[in-house]
């Protein structure tokens, strides 16, 4: 194990003579695919730069991690602490090599086998101009391809038998394939004194004749020594990979066939085990599928130097000598110019120190009096809120009046009717009383026998109205028992005196309604008061529902809430309270897709005091641990410990994990938990949809 250190500093950027530090945290991996027995080795650097990146005032912690599929989590290989550049190596690895500065992590793993492949994540941590703390995180992927290729087998035939292999390497230069494509291979030299003369070897592919009808791709180039194998190699979209002894290798393979793609090599100190043959070699594959290879050979030859040769190499570093010495003359006099611009620099620096000093006090005071400004403005939203649920209470009251006066006028146009009956009535009795009083006289006789007929039929009539009563009110009770025992269409249809009530539905559905939010009618499909329930859970229970009524705390399920959503249109309302402040936001737009969309949502039309932080999630799926349909790399049902609409990955989280330590995991709602005053997840929340008169 190796480690070196490299001091980097960061780059200031003067705004009005204001030090502002502006980083990006970037993550690179060389190669992204590896391969048995050819990847030499595999880098990957985690570092910081100064490019259109976030405003960070203070960078604490720089942390190379990759994911582990056991722990399902990214396990921490090593951590770098930039206030005291102590570097922990918490993983140990067989072949390795580790760099570091104040802004940087480069971990080098030689000879890389199958189980190096794996997601790797930088992450950093600190603090932005508002003391504020701020994290980080970027994610490469280093894949693993298998590479019993036909490269190794033919290295291993160079071993066993050469001429079979020249035979080979040769028996394809008449066809018509070698006429448009053709391979170069030239060195410096054909004999090179030893440990005197550089070596360089030149591999070069080139297309001669382009065909509309077929075309061709170079996948790799290589360079080879009978005896001591690969030289040097680069495959298409990757650097070139070089033995440890080489100088300089340089390679480029172009998708076009208007450059030449190559690969050149050149080292110093040849020895005489370097002679023999040598071999560029190119694999190309064709449109219809056809793999081909193509190779060049050259001999070449190490010889000892001769006497006059060394008096050769004496003369020339004799006057290199000279040289040096005059350049290093006019070194010692450039240095002396170099002081005194320095000092010049210095005194201009003293200088701009005085100005800066007295622009970060103008700059305290502004701080002091944006504080005062943001105090004011939360002063006024606190009093604009007191006026909404005033406004709020009175619109309910005059939505009461409302109907108290349809109420009203609807009697007064009963009694109406009944008055113009009356009136209609008085008068026939007016005539009615008219013969009556001619009959009279008549009547007058026979009111003795009238009246013992009347008493006669009135203990009739009564006996009969006792029944007629009896019979009625049997009725009455009977259509009371049926009216009660109808279930409910939907929650606008439960009345009840408490807030909260559990319902069985017509259709069957067991949910509960809250009978008094803005006017009640509402169906509720996530309710989460105390943490007693854990929301951690998979695909199949969120689909179906969980939780339990008498506790408080549940998911109706999606196929659900599909269903209910499907039948017309609904209103979303979340209600939320944070440090026992309530919050609201309702959406006029509310639906869930089928299962077969992963229960993709559309939501829209925002209204409330608690902020937008659902639209962001509009047309998204659902994910779980168990099934991840959101757009990040990863899956953030898993890294954020939920269940959600993410996208990559979320703006609100409040199937999170229930009083997290980790903010970032906890019940959020961003508009109202990610400010600099919250730092804490809400502590009630509940989703319910309302069918739209």
């Amino acid at each position: 194990m190796k480690l070196r250190l490299w001091p980097l500093v960061p780059t200031c950027i003067p705004l009005q003579k204001v030090m502002v530090f502006v980083y990006q945290l970037v993550i690179d991996v060389q190669p992204d695919i590896i391969s048995a027995e050819i990847t030499a080795q595999l880098v990957i650097n985690c570092s910081i730069t100064n490019n259109h990146g976030q405003h960070m005032e203070v960078i604490r912690s720089l942390t190379l991690s990759r994911y582990n599929q056991t722990l399902r989590d990214f396990e921490d290989i090593t951590a770098l602490d930039l206030l005291t550049l102590n570097l922990k190596q918490l993983v140990k690895f067989k072949h390795s090599q580790i760099s570091f500065g104040n802004v940087f992590i480069s971990l080098t793993l030689l000879y890389p086998t199958q189980l190096d492949a794996n997601v790797y994540r930088c992450s950093v941590k600190g603090g932005d101009p508002n003391k504020k703390d701020m994290s980080l995180f970027s994610k490469k992927t280093v894949d693993y391809e298998t590479n019993s290729t036909a490269l190794i087998e033919e290295i291993r035939r160079y071993k066993i038998d050469e001429n079979k292999c020249l035979c080979s390497l040769t028996s394809n230069d008449s066809t018509s394939t070698n006429k448009r494509l053709r391979v170069n291979f030239s060195g410096n030299s054909e004999i090179i004194k030893e440990r005197l003369e550089p070596l360089t070897l030149k591999c070069t592919f080139q297309v001669l004749n382009q065909d509309e009808n077929e075309t061709s791709s170079l996948q790799s180039l290589y360079i080879l020594h009978e005896t001591n194998g690969i030289i040097a190699n680069i495959n298409k979209d990757q650097p070139v990979l070089q033995g440890s002894h080489l100088k300089d290798a340089q390679g480029k393979i172009f998708d076009s066939g208007l450059k030449d793609s190559y690969l050149h090599v050149t080292w110093s100190n040849v020895k005489f085990s370097e002679s023999g043959k040598y071999f560029c070699e190119a694999n190309v594959k064709h449109s219809d599928g056809r793999a081909e290879r193509l190779s060049e050979m050259l001999i070449l030859a190490v010889v000892s130097p001769t006497v006059d040769d060394l008096v050769k190499v004496v003369e020339k570093l004799l006057g290199q000598v000279d040289e040096d010495t005059k350049h290093i003359q006019e070194n010692k006099q450039n240095i002396k110019h170099i002081k005194e611009e320095l000092k010049t620099k210095e005194q201009n620096i003293l200088s701009n120190t005085a100005d800066l000093n007295s622009t970060q006090q103008t700059i305290r005071i502004m701080k002091e009096d944006l504080a005062i400004n943001q105090h004011n403005i939360s002063s006024l939203k606190e009093y604009v809120a007191a006026n909404l649920e005033s406004l709020q209470s009175i619109k309910e009251d005059l939505n009461i009046q409302q109907r108290n006066i349809i109420s009203v006028k609807e009697d007064i146009a009963i009694n109406q009717q009944n008055i113009s009956s009356i009136k209609t009535e008085v008068a026939v009795n007016e005539e009615n009383l008219i013969n009556l009083q001619k009959d009279f006289n008549i009547q007058q006789r026979n009111i003795t026998s009238i009246k013992e007929d009347f008493n006669t039929f009135y203990k009739n009539m009564s006996s009969f109205q006792e029944i007629i009563i009896a019979n009625l009110s049997a009725t009455l009770e009977k259509v009371k028992n049926q009216t009660e025992l109808s279930p409910p269409i939907s929650c606008r249809n439960v009345i009840n005196k408490d807030e909260r009530t559990v319902a069985v539905l017509a259709s069957g559905l067991k949910v509960m309604c809250d009978t008094k939010t803005d006017g009640g009618g509402w169906i509720i499909f996530q309710r989460r008061i105390n943490g007693k329930v854990d929301f951690y859970r998979g695909w199949k229970e969120y689909r179906d529902g969980f939780g339990d009524y008498n506790i408080g705390e549940f998911y109706l399920g999606n196929e659900n809430i599909f269903k209910l959503t499907s039948t017309g249109k609904y209103d979303l309302r979340v209600d939320l309270v944070l440090k026992n402040q309530a919050y609201y936001a309702q959406y006029s737009i509310f639906q869930i897709l089928s299962e077969k969309d992963n229960y993709k949502i559309n939501v829209g039309g925002y209204s409330g005091n608690a902020g937008d932080s659902l639209s962001l999630h509009n047309d998204m799926y659902f994910s779980t641990f168990d099934n991840d349909n959101d757009k990040y790399s990863a899956n953030c049902a898993v890294e954020f410990q939920g269940a959600w609409w993410y996208k990559s990955c979320y703006w609100s989280n409040l199937n999170g994990k229930w009083g997290s330590s980790e903010r970032d995991k906890d019940l959020n709602w961003n508009a109202i938990t990610k400010t600099e005053t919250a730092r804490v997840g809400v502590s009630f929340t509940e989703m319910k949809i309302r069918e739209r008169e």
